[in-house]
């Protein structure tokens, strides 16, 4: 590793998602020198639904990503192994769609911005961490950097590097994008669908986009090894077996369970999916990986001891949540799937549980507080007592 003359930045960021270019550009913007490192060459295709919950603008101070965004969505379709059950509709939308090389490309282009350096198709090779730096070989150079923000996703190699015991996976998601026929995009416009009755957990999911649909499954990862076969007989129940697939990619995602599973250490940060910063209920994580970059902007710039101060962010401002998502989710699944028809009748009719849900995603409430709630909605009570 050669650093002689080198110049030694404020902040590494690696990975250029929505955790990493929100830090770089929050980092940037307040005058520390930023180098945002992404592996693949940008924009680059993410294997994700492409569901925006609106209450992650609010995280991005009212950004407007309509530049970006491929529509929203404001319904929610039911449906158990593919069969329709009930829909329900927010007043207000609950998610925006985008195609993640956008969205990504916009957020590090805002980065870019506010200052951040861009460094994209180089993949970080090593990292040592010597005396008050950190000393990082990639594949274009070495770079040397007071604090390092790893938001490399669920299969980055950084939390490894900096010792740093990351969540462990706990579930498979495989999507495939198709160009579907225009009877099931005018189907599927503003609406989503989920589809339950996976054992032991999961749902399947459909997220309109301009000119085609996204659908997947995300279950258990011993579970993995089937659900391509899932995810195809998913498709064939939608009656789209026949149509045109454009993308197909599979990939684990992580839950952090526990305030003692460790999100940083020294000045070294875990952002976003690298940290395990995804709920249960749903697994969405975009709004947990902007939310974390915040976090980290805030303990880099504002702290002598950012591991400290940013740990005790996430586990006052997330985890919670997290935890909350992960009661909600055992208590839905275990109903969907031991009293599959009283648990979607009960669901259909009482609909505190959408309220609050819908809440949640638009950002006017938290799982923690509707998880409060819930004793006195009688939706617990009913489903449980099986009356």
């Amino acid at each position: 590793m050669t650093l002689a003359g080198a110049r030694t930045w404020d902040a590494l960021v690696i990975g250029a998602g929505p955790a990493g270019a929100r830090a770089a550009q929050q980092l940037s913007a307040a005058g520390a020198s930023t180098l945002l490192l992404e592996k693949q060459s940008l924009p680059r295709y993410k294997a994700c639904g492409g569901g925006v919950p609106a209450r992650t603008l609010l995280l991005l101070d009212d950004l407007d990503i309509a530049p970006v965004s491929e529509g929203h969505v404001d319904t929610i379709d039911v449906s158990r192994f593919g069969q329709p059950q009930f829909r329900k509709k927010s007043e207000r939308p609950l998610a925006w769609m985008v195609m993640r090389d956008r969205f990504d490309q916009f957020l590090t282009d805002l980065a870019a911005e506010s200052g951040a350096s861009v460094r994209d198709a180089t993949t970080v090779q090593s990292i040592v961490e010597e005396d008050a730096f950190y000393e990082v070989e990639t594949s274009t150079g070495a770079v040397r950097a007071r604090h390092v923000l790893a938001a490399d996703g669920t299969t980055g190699l950084t939390a490894r590097w900096l010792g740093i015991d990351s969540a462990p996976t706990r579930s498979a998601a495989y999507e495939v994008e198709i160009a579907a026929p225009r009877d099931a995009l005018d189907h599927w416009h503003q609406a989503a669908n989920v589809d339950v009755g996976y054992r032991p957990w999961g749902y399947g999911w459909v997220f309109p986009k301009e000119g085609k649909l996204s659908v997947g499954v995300v279950t258990a990862p011993k579970r993995g090894r089937t659900i391509r076969k899932q995810t195809d007989c998913y498709l064939s129940r939608l009656g789209l077996a026949d149509a045109d697939v454009l993308h197909v990619q599979g990939h684990p995602i992580r839950y952090r369970r526990s305030i003692r599973e460790p999100v940083a250490r020294g000045r070294a940060l875990l952002l976003g999916d690298a940290a395990g910063l995804a709920d249960e209920f749903t697994a969405e994580g975009i709004a947990y990986a902007v939310h974390s970059a915040n976090l980290a902007a805030d303990a880099v710039l504002d702290s002598n001891n950012p591991a400290a101060v940013y740990t005790e962010s996430i586990n006052q401002h997330i985890q919670p949540e997290l935890n909350a998502a992960r009661t909600i989710s055992r208590l839905y699944y275990w109903c969907v799937t031991t009293w599959p028809w009283l648990a979607l009748r009960t669901s259909k009719h009482i609909n505190y549980l959408w309220r609050a849900f819908f809440r949640v995603m638009r950002g006017d409430s938290t799982y923690v507080d509707e998880l409060a709630r819930l004793p006195q909605s009688g939706l617990a009570t009913a489903v449980l007592s099986g009356h």
